[in-house]
């Protein structure tokens, strides 16, 4: 065999090897980008808990405890606020989160849809920390997502989103705050938190 074509076996080989390479490096960066905000897969249910611990389950304790916080608008509120519905939807969303954007429209119509004695929607904005904020507020708006949103105060950041590993997470709480049902992690249907909450309302009447 002549070094002439040893040369051109050589340079087929690495030639294999860099192809192979990139196609590693560019699945990657795909599997990457499918799991930025948690959830482009089929969404599943779970308790709320760090990514790296079994689920807690925290069915019917005071998921959010006592809490000061603002809303998108600068209004304080506390935890009393689970006090003026008997049943509160708390969907934990991102800025950066499209699952969570896509979402917000549908959940407008859920909020509008009933009797805010009887259910009541909340947001809690995870990466939002002061009010006015200019890129949620716009969000909201384009959404019509015209329900209370929470900001990430230091009592939420500590009580709350610290066992928090995906957005969109969703939790329900009773009056008192004590969470009802499971957490639910990912992004879900109108007809889907229909259900589930006409489910959860059983339960809390």
């Amino acid at each position: 065999m002549d070094d002439d074509h040893v040369r051109k076996r050589l340079v087929r080989r690495r030639s294999m090897k860099k192809k192979r390479l990139s196609a590693i490096l560019l699945t990657a960066v795909l599997v990457a980008a499918l799991c930025s905000c948690g959830k482009e897969e089929e969404p599943r249910d779970t308790k709320v808990s760090e990514s790296t611990q079994e689920p807690a389950d925290t069915s019917g304790e005071a998921l959010f405890g006592e809490f000061e916080a603002e809303t998108i608008d600068g209004e304080s509120v506390t935890q009393d606020i689970f006090g003026q519905s008997k049943l509160t939807m708390v969907n934990i969303w991102g800025t950066f989160c499209g699952p969570c954007i896509q979402e917000m429209p549908e959940l407008g119509e859920i909020s509008r849809s009933y009797d805010t004695g009887e259910f009541q929607m909340i947001g809690l904005i995870s990466d939002v920390m002061e009010p006015q904020d200019a890129d949620a507020k716009e969000i909201i708006d384009s959404t019509q997502a015209d329900y209370v949103h929470l900001i990430a105060s230091p009592d939420l950041q500590r009580n709350i989103l610290s066992r928090v590993s995906v957005v969109p997470t969703t939790v329900f709480v009773d009056a008192d705050g004590n969470q009802v049902g499971e957490a639910y992690a990912g992004s879900r249907s109108k007809e889907d938190w229909t259900e589930i909450i006409e489910e959860l309302r059983g339960e809390v009447q």
